[in-house]
């Protein structure tokens, strides 16, 4: 497990440039979001900003509009606790689609769910290369490193978290946490 959780560390610094498969205009629109996400103080915009990208991050891409009945089922098998299921819907749509980031991200909650950390952990690692900026799967990860332990990790991605949305409370709160377990300096 620790190895896996330093190489999935440096493959998502590396992966911070790599480049995501999305129109222009549609990459602009999630740009002009991120920006407004990072800028506001406010929770109730913060939750309306994150649910327009999530908005955005449901939409399979070009070519593959055929299986969003099978991302759909995906979801409601994931909302009525049938991990295995959601795990096999979710798969479909990674064969036929890998590069839809959401397929990656919702099935690595699902194997969250059922403890299975090392699949999860690759799977967070395939989102954030299609999706560098999922807070979403940027949180799995800070659960994940919490959970086994690995607080410095932690820590780490909850600092990505803050780059993105540094004015949220919850997240200030979890890195001053993880920072005073750590015995190193407060934000």
């Amino acid at each position: 497990m620790q190895r896996l959780s330093h190489f999935l560390m440096c493959a998502l610094i590396w992966f911070a440039w790599a480049p995501i498969s999305l129109s222009a205009s549609e990459e602009s629109a999630l740009d002009a979001l991120f920006a407004e996400l990072k800028a506001s103080d406010d929770l109730i915009e913060m939750a309306e900003v994150q649910n327009q990208i999530w908005a955005r991050w449901y939409v399979l891409p070009e070519g593959a509009e055929h299986m969003q009945s099978e991302f759909d089922a995906g979801m409601r098998a994931l909302g009525l606790a049938m991990p295995m299921t959601a795990i096999d819907h979710f798969t479909k749509v990674i064969d036929e689609a890998p590069e839809f980031a959401e397929a990656w991200n919702r099935r690595a909650t699902t194997y969250f769910m059922i403890g299975d950390f090392e699949s999860s952990l690759r799977d967070i690692q395939e989102t954030l290369i299609r999706e560098p900026r999922h807070f979403g799967a940027i949180s799995g990860l800070s659960m994940i490193f919490e959970q086994n332990g690995d607080l410095p990790r932690a820590l780490a991605a909850e600092q990505m978290l803050l780059e993105l949305i540094p004015n949220d409370p919850r997240i200030q709160a979890r890195v001053r946490a993880f920072e005073k377990a750590l015995g190193v300096g407060q934000i």
